[in-house]
């Protein structure tokens, strides 16, 4: 076998076999495209996107409680719901600051999880440039520790999106705010 002869068809074998991974990948649609989501931004948003939903619909829309209903544990920290207060009264109150522009306020009803995303400022920068015009609470779906409420938000010229938040009760029974995830509405 000679060494010269076989070296370029050596070489061009290799480069195929990395290039079909790369083409493959360059080539795939995004994952968001797959599920109906678009990782276009409203024309009017600056570099800020709200969240997109994990919600099984498309439109982040699902009002049915996940399966585990088990209790989270009141020694892990989480934002609390106020006793007496509703999940759909909850969720009136973050709505109505945000659209107020009451930002320390929304901000303090996130989920512990958003809250490592920035500041008040941040949060208040970025909530701006949505154009929230006005909202709409759904009712609370209960299933046993975990409810879930769905909001559907008017974003002006950005179109129409839906939140779904999701409450689980802890040890004690006091609902605690575990996430807010968010999509276009279809």
């Amino acid at each position: 076998m000679d060494f010269k002869k076989n070296l370029p068809i050596v070489i061009i074998g290799l480069a195929i076999l990395v290039l079909i991974p790369v083409a493959y990948y360059a080539l795939k649609p995004p994952q968001a495209a797959q599920s109906g989501y678009t990782n276009q931004q409203p024309s009017s948003y600056s570099q800020q996107q709200l969240p997109r939903s994990s919600a099984g619909s498309p439109g982040g829309a699902s009002t049915t409680a996940p399966q585990s209903s088990e209790p989270v544990s009141s020694k892990d920290p989480a934002t609390l719901v106020p006793d007496g207060t509703t999940l759909d009264q909850y969720c009136e109150k973050y709505y109505s600051a945000w659209k107020n522009g009451d930002w320390q306020t929304a901000y303090d009803m996130q989920p512990l999880s958003k809250k490592k995303d920035g500041d008040v400022n941040s949060f208040a920068d970025s909530r701006k440039s949505y154009g929230l015009t006005s909202y709409e609470i759904g009712k609370p779906q209960i299933n046993g520790n975990v409810g879930i409420v769905v909001v559907k938000m008017d974003l002006g010229v950005n179109s129409t999106w839906a939140a779904n938040w999701t409450f689980v009760k802890n040890d004690k029974g006091q609902w605690t705010v575990q996430g807010s995830t968010s999509g276009p509405s279809q």
